[in-house]
């Protein structure tokens, strides 16, 4: 794709399944190609089920590690990729594109939504318990029959109800205690909600504090209190993870140059870029977009 960095595999919504905005891929067609295992970004949802093996997995330049009967989250425009398991494996993958999904806000901020809130508690990952296992089975294997043998708008249909409840269990399991936390649902947890769906809107021109708690109708030590207690960060820590992990992703995943890249992310110069950017990864833009890793 032109402009695009040579490392990085890109895949459109538009290419998912049989072209409809939803998909359910086995471990066989999985294996067909090397997708999994190079550096790609999509422009839709993923659901990974690691049913046997061990590994590591990379998201956002976050590493993760994986055995039997977990599930990966990722989220549109999430750089990932796994390093191929040391053992016999298998993966199970459900896409879908986010608007399939998303019909009300209580969708949006429930059923599959992730932000820096993400990166910060690592909640990307669930490990199934056996009652879990033997539950989303059931769900996929219908998910399976309509997708394969269904057709029209009944398949979407039902399609859309087995994939609402398999990512209502999904969040359900976040509560338990072999997973991993998940915020509560109480004031200051709808707070941080707020925050990060404001923060996701507009960290490419806004990264004061002020404008986030003038739109939040908060004192700026109120919010601080909210994301010291919950992230041990300060509000403007919080942005600037988000800034920095843009600025990864366009270095890595593009081939777009740093001038650019600083211009689209509210910079006034290519240099300040440059320095805010060492400061907080002891990098500069040029030694991180050739590094060997991601």
């Amino acid at each position: 794709m032109e402009g695009k960095s040579k490392n990085i595999e890109y895949f459109k919504s538009s290419e998912i399944g049989k072209g409809l905005p939803f998909a359910i891929v086995s471990h066989e067609v999985l294996m067909q190609t090397q997708d999994l295992f190079r550096p790609s970004l999509r422009d839709f949802h993923v659901i990974f089920w690691f049913k046997k093996g061990r590994g590591r997995y990379f998201v956002d330049f976050q590493e993760y590690q994986f055995k039997p009967n977990t599930i990966v989250l990722i989220a549109k425009d999430q750089l990932h990729y796994i390093e191929a398991p040391d053992s016999e494996w298998e993966v199970q993958s459900i896409t879908f594109k986010s608007e399939f999904i998303y019909r009300n806000d209580n969708d949006l901020k429930h059923l599959f939504h992730f932000t820096i809130a993400c990166h910060i508690e690592g909640m990307q990952i669930i490990r199934l318990q056996r009652q879990d296992i033997d539950h989303l089975d059931v769900i996929s294997s219908y998910m399976r029959q309509v997708y394969y043998d269904w057709s029209g708008k009944a398949r979407e249909n039902a399609f859309y109800h087995w994939l609402c409840l398999f990512l209502i269990h999904c969040d359900s399991m976040m509560d338990k205690p072999d997973s991993l936390p998940v915020i509560k649902i109480d004031e200051n947890a709808k707070t941080l909600l707020d925050f990060n769906e404001l923060l996701e809107g507009n960290f490419r021109s806004e990264f004061k504090v002020e404008f986030y708690t003038e739109r939040l109708g908060l004192s700026g030590k109120s919010l601080a209190k909210i994301t010291k207690e919950r992230y041990k960060l300060s509000p403007k820590a919080v942005i600037d993870e988000r800034r920095i992990l843009e600025i990864k992703r366009l270095l890595r995943g593009t081939g777009k140059a740093s001038k650019t890249i600083a211009y689209e992310l509210g910079f006034d110069e290519p240099t300040n870029m440059l320095k805010y950017f060492k400061k907080h990864t002891g990098y500069t833009p040029s030694q991180f977009k050739v590094g060997e890793k991601i």
